[in-house]
């Protein structure tokens, strides 16, 4: 099959600098998601949805083909790669990333190189990541990287809708929306999703969240510092200490929000870098490393949080002595209220 393409429209730098476009309650201005939102204008103003809807034209096509597999979990997207005519390749050689870089071959088509060595779950979402690249316009005029895969990560507008794109090809609609909808939101679902469409925890969690199907959102606490705190000790490199005898010592780390995503019948709003305190079942998760069901009070919110929570605990991100990282769910109301 011949290379998929499409022809965008030239704009003018000086103007691409100066657009910022208010969507809902985000604020875009990459260059690259205002021709995405100038090109596709017909199918919304909203880039989110533009990306969910081109994901979803490329996946009907896979559907719909002879030669190729795709009516069940897991979902390959090499497979829907090769639909496109975007070629992958192995190679334990990247030069901008660790697990997938998108590159321009000079013929008019891309190439896909992905780390082998990194777990199947993270391979399948660094492709699908690469593949949402090629939906925006002037993606053939370089290379692509991705460097944390399945974050999410809102402060990064490209990144996070290639994130966000990716989720729909290895856990599309309706298929996994089905799933969330038999098995329910859980712990237990979770694990079994993520096994079966062969996905991380995390991006697995993300997506059973936003289908929307329960009254829950998503937390994932990991140790570090607040803002303030970062910048304090960024400053304390240039700073030299006017007292010998009594040197600066940075402030403690702790167990914080790492991010938080919440569902669209949940309540309350979970603001990032919230620490968490040693007397929580999250903490206690974190250090012994065994999963927690049950009504909890959590002071994550401006009032204390009454809710069922179900949590466990992740692996490490860090090559540090500090405990365990945290997913956890969050459920509207007391479960026995």
């Amino acid at each position: 099959m011949g290379a998929y393409s499409a022809n965008y429209p030239v704009c003018d730098e000086e103007t691409m600098k100066q657009r910022y476009l208010k969507i809902g309650n985000k604020y875009y201005s990459h260059k690259s998601v205002i021709r995405l939102i100038d090109h596709h204008s017909g199918i919304s103003q909203d880039p989110e949805e533009i990306i969910r809807s081109l994901v979803q034209d490329k996946l009907n096509i896979a559907r719909e083909s002879r030669h190729f597999r795709w009516n069940c979990p897991p979902f390959n997207p090499e497979v829907l790669a090769s639909i496109l005519g975007i070629r992958c390749e192995e190679s334990v050689e990247l030069t901008h990333s660790e697990d997938a870089e998108l590159h321009p071959t000079g013929n008019g088509r891309m190439v896909i190189r992905y780390n082998p060595d990194k777990p199947k779950a993270r391979q399948n979402f660094s492709i699908a990541h690469e593949i949402v690249h090629t939906f925006f316009p002037g993606y053939q005029d370089k290379y692509h990287a991705r460097h944390q895969s399945g974050k999410f990560d809102s402060e990064n507008e490209v990144e996070f809708l290639c994130d966000l794109g990716a989720s729909e090809i290895v856990m599309p609609t309706p298929e996994f929306d089905l799933d969330v909808k038999s098995m329910g939101v859980s712990l237990k679902s979770l694990q079994k999703l993520s096994k079966l469409y062969e996905v991380s925890l995390e991006a697995t969690a993300i997506r059973m969240i936003t289908t929307d199907s329960y009254p829950c959102a998503l937390i994932v606490l990991d140790y570090s510092h607040k803002p303030a705190e970062k910048k304090e000790i960024e400053a304390s490199k240039y700073q030299p200490s006017l007292f010998r005898d009594d040197p600066w010592e940075p402030p403690p780390i702790s167990l914080r929000v790492q991010y938080f995503v919440r569902g669209a019948h949940f309540s309350p709003y979970i603001p990032k870098h919230k620490s968490i305190e040693e007397s929580s079942p999250l903490y206690e998760v974190s250090v012994t490393g065994k999963p927690f069901q049950g009504d909890a009070v959590l002071n994550l919110t401006k009032s204390p949080l009454n809710t069922y929570v179900e949590a466990m605990a992740l692996p490490k991100t860090h090559n540090t002595n500090l405990n365990s990282r945290v997913i956890a769910i969050l459920f509207n109301t007391r479960k026995n209220s």
